[in-house]
């Protein structure tokens, strides 16, 4: 099935607490959407799929270790999913996910980092995914340019340019699937980090309410981070 939709996401995470200054504790919440482009500049959302739960990180001397228990439920919108009980709610599921991460030391830096995790689901309503799954993901940051200090109103600003190529399974919440492709990023010390990224996915459609339908997509993705 090939998708033509436009995708809308949103979401937060952070460390709440420290324990000894080593194990992080925090909340993250991600909210993801597929709206249908009609004329008059009009967007109806037709689904709404909503992640959220509590992680722990903590770090050795080369990799950052993250720990997850987590929710997705995933709905229809505007006015498809009117009937309480009705179909959104077959479409739930909690897993628990160990992944570790060997990153650049510094986001500018070029070079490659990867990750490699397990997750584990132990309860579905409808099985869409399968019980184990094996996320991992490759970046090569082979570009880093147009390195400067912008003296802005509020003071100098350090900012760098650079390009990376990517591979991923398991890209997001549904799993199995493959990802490929580039990612062009600016980064400022005060403002965050602005993506533009050109991807070829192949795999469970994003929305949890189409039933692990595979789909392929090359998308074409804007967005503003916090480091």
């Amino acid at each position: 099935m090939l998708d033509h939709s436009l995708w809308l996401k949103l979401g937060y995470g952070r460390d709440l607490l420290y324990i000894k200054n080593s194990v992080g504790i925090g909340l993250e919440g991600v909210v993801w959407s597929r709206l249908e482009a009609l004329s008059q500049f009009r967007f109806p959302v037709q689904t709404a799929d909503y992640f959220f739960g509590v992680f722990a990180d903590w770090h050795d001397a080369n990799a950052t270790w993250r720990f997850r228990i987590s929710h997705i439920s995933s709905h229809l919108v505007d006015g498809s999913d009117s009937i309480s009980g009705g179909s959104s709610s077959e479409y739930s599921r909690e897993f628990v996910e160990l992944m570790r991460e060997v990153p650049l030391r510094d986001l500018s830096e070029v070079g490659i980092s990867w990750t490699l995790g397990v997750r584990g689901y132990f309860h579905q309503v409808t099985k869409i995914e399968p019980w184990i799954a094996f996320p991992a993901s490759f970046t090569w940051r082979f570009a880093d340019f147009d390195r400067s200090v912008w003296a802005g109103p509020y003071g100098p600003r350090d900012k760098s340019s650079t390009i990376s190529l990517f591979i991923s399974s398991g890209d997001g919440p549904v799993w199995p699937s493959i990802a490929g492709g580039l990612r062009a990023e600016r980064m400022n010390s005060d403002l965050g980090v602005i993506g533009l990224q050109l991807e070829y996915y192949y795999g469970a459609s994003w929305a949890g309410t189409d039933a692990g339908a595979k789909v392929s997509q090359l998308k074409l993705q804007m967005d503003v981070r916090d480091f």
